[in-house]
């Protein structure tokens, strides 16, 4: 028995160990990325921007610059954070690192009560080493709370959910309602856990349990009330944003009317797969074959999650409920166009997908014979997070390249070469990260912002006319420096391509700008990187 106990005692300092080294390793990934600093890109800009110059009172009251929307107390925490450190890219970041930190340790926790050993070191493995997870715990936007407050949401299930006191009931509310104030997602975690708990209680006739359980979830739903009236209705979703994301296709069809339709739901399926779990292996850089798009589902992990989700259903109808109902609640509001679903808004849902797969590898653990069969398995759905999280460290700059961004590079780049008698025009569709960097890096120029004349112009040719009003505010310089953006060719608010003139006239408004300049000068100077373009144009001359 002694000898016993002591194998049992082994096993618990290895995987105790294991996932030290698990949470460690994932929290130095992380805090490399922090440091590396990639710069700002735009949708960071966009909220970046109101920390600049509004108040905390501003922030609770106003709309936030370019329409942007987060939760009030992240919000507050990051200014706060802001007026202790300063205006930079780190500080304005160090709340996201925050919280992808203590989504590490409280998701540990969180896998303590639903899984066993082995299947908690898969579930933390994907957790730790998920491209996405990583990258948005460096991210100046939301999602990283959103996530962890979805895991202190379990974690809170986890601790309060057999403690049947009143005290433990009003903590369990309080807490759960504090979160409300800094994830809008959460909202989906603690409805469907309260709407699983409540009917399972019910099926058992528990009425006791059912009515004190009752408690917290109706503090949630006040403090959800006064978070919507207070603060949150003003930010709710804008025809434009609806209008955005039904364009891209981000709602589910709700019901499907089509085979297009119907497609919808493995092709987000597959997305979600890659991003955020990071489960899919990206070979896009090296070729988009057919075999290779075959070789890459991620057939493994598909079968792990619903093998996981069938498990837990036979072994613990309470739990799956809890873990399954916000995911039902999450697509019944995308349907609804209350809530779109690609890449980061599937971030704070995360957490129950991966206990999802881990529960699954532990249902195949036990019922496998093979030990050989079981660690293929394991490597198998832990290994391609893992990989394409260590090639990110050693090539940071194509970290996620479609948000790779070189905004201060470049204006960096002309700082350094600027002269005195030089001007510096900045085109209308980099407005927004010029504003921000100029506050944090304080340029020696003074950028002439230049005018969006679109709205004005009624076709191409007006628009150049338009634009030689503010080509005179150089007039008398004998250089001129042209930075504009050519990933983000449109601003919040616009609808999609519009107006047709300015995007689809056989010139791009790039290459119209470029026109335009040539008729100045002669460009002496060009640095051209993956979303800003500078020319240096020597005025007066021409090629």
């Amino acid at each position: 028995m002694t000898n016993l106990k002591e194998t049992y005692s082994e096993k618990d300092q290895y995987h105790n160990r294991l996932i030290f080294c698990i949470v460690l390793l994932g929290l130095l990934f992380r805090l490399f990325h922090y440091f590396y600093d990639r710069s700002l890109w735009m949708d960071e800009i966009y909220l970046s921007s109101s920390f600049s110059h509004m108040s905390y009172k501003d922030i609770a009251a106003k709309i936030l610059d370019y329409g942007q929307k987060a939760p009030l107390g992240f919000l507050w925490l990051v200014k706060l954070s802001v007026s202790i450190f300063g205006y930079n890219s780190m500080s304005l970041r160090l709340v996201p690192l925050i919280a992808g930190i203590l989504s590490l340790f409280y998701f540990g926790s969180v896998c303590r009560y639903f899984l066993k050993p082995r299947a908690r070191v898969v579930a933390l493995i994907i957790f730790a080493f998920a491209p996405a997870l990583i990258y948005h715990s460096v991210e100046i936007k939301q999602y990283s709370t959103e996530c962890l407050a979805t895991v202190i949401a379990l974690y809170l299930f986890s601790r309060y959910q057999a403690n049947q006191t009143w005290r433990a009931m009003v903590c369990w509310g309080f807490l759960g309602a504090i979160l409300i104030w800094f994830s809008f997602s959460v909202i989906f975690i603690l409805a469907g856990m309260a709407v699983g708990i409540s009917l399972s209680f019910a099926i058992k006739k528990d009425w006791k349990a059912f009515f004190m359980t009752s408690v917290p979830f109706c503090m949630w739903l006040l403090s959800f009330i006064v978070n919507y009236l207070v603060f949150t209705h003003k930010h709710a979703e804008s025809e434009w944003v609806v209008y955005f994301f039904k364009v891209y296709d981000n709602f589910m069809p709700f019901p499907p009317h089509s085979i297009q339709q119907i497609k919808w739901f493995s092709r987000n399926f597959y997305d979600m797969m890659d991003y955020p779990l990071g489960m899919v292996w990206n070979f896009k850089d090296f070729t988009n074959s057919t075999i290779v798009k075959i070789i890459t589902v991620p057939i493994v992990a598909i079968v792990l999650l619903f093998t996981g989700i069938y498990s837990l259903f036979r072994i613990n109808k309470r739990d799956f409920c809890v873990l399954l109902f916000p995911v039902a609640l999450m697509l019944i509001a995308s349907g609804l166009y209350l809530y779109p679903l690609l890449e980061r808004f599937w971030v704070f849902i995360a957490p129950i997908f991966i206990i999802f797969i881990a529960n699954g590898f532990d249902y195949y653990q036990i019922k496998l014979k093979s030990k050989t069969i079981v660690w293929i398995l394991f490597i198998l759905v832990t290994v391609i997070p893992v990989i394409q999280s260590i090639y990110f460290v050693i090539r940071p700059h194509k970290f996620y390249k479609h948000k790779k961004s070189y905004e201060k590079e470049a204006l960096i780049y002309i700082n350094d070469n600027f002269r005195e008698d030089d001007a510096v025009y900045n085109y209308w569709n980099n407005a927004p990260g010029y504003r921000v960097y100029r506050h944090m890096l304080h340029f020696k120029y003074n950028a002439i912002q230049g005018h969006d004349f679109r709205k004005n112009s009624g076709s191409l040719q007006d628009y150049n006319q338009n634009l030689k009003i503010d080509f005179k505010k150089f007039s008398g310089k004998q250089r001129v420096w042209l930075i504009y953006n050519t990933q983000f060719l449109t601003d919040i608010g616009d609808l999609i391509d519009d107006p047709r003139w300015y995007y689809k006239e056989q010139v791009t408004p790039a290459g119209n700008l470029i026109s335009q300049f040539n008729q100045l000068g002669k460009p002496i100077k060009k640095m051209q990187l993956k979303d800003v373009t500078v020319y240096l144009y020597e005025l007066g001359t021409t090629r």
